[in-house]
């Protein structure tokens, strides 16, 4: 966040704006690999703090499971 914060008016928006962008791309990779690709509803935020990541230098902003397909 340190370094998007010297550049960036309003960093947090654009630090979920890109992982919205990578989320994206990593589930049309998953598909043309055909595997599956779970986007997970938390971001994380208070994992990141128990295992000791400072909240103002880091932004939790979620998860991703990327599994092979059931047959």
């Amino acid at each position: 966040m340190d370094k998007v914060s010297a550049a960036y008016d309003n960093p947090e928006s654009l630090v979920w704006r890109d992982s919205g962008a990578l989320a994206a791309t990593i589930g049309l990779v998953a598909e043309w690999l055909g595997l599956s690709a779970n986007m997970l509803g938390i971001a994380g935020g208070e994992y990141m703090r128990s295992i000791g990541f400072p909240g103002e230098r880091f932004l939790a902003v979620g998860g991703i499971q990327i599994s092979s397909r059931s047959r």
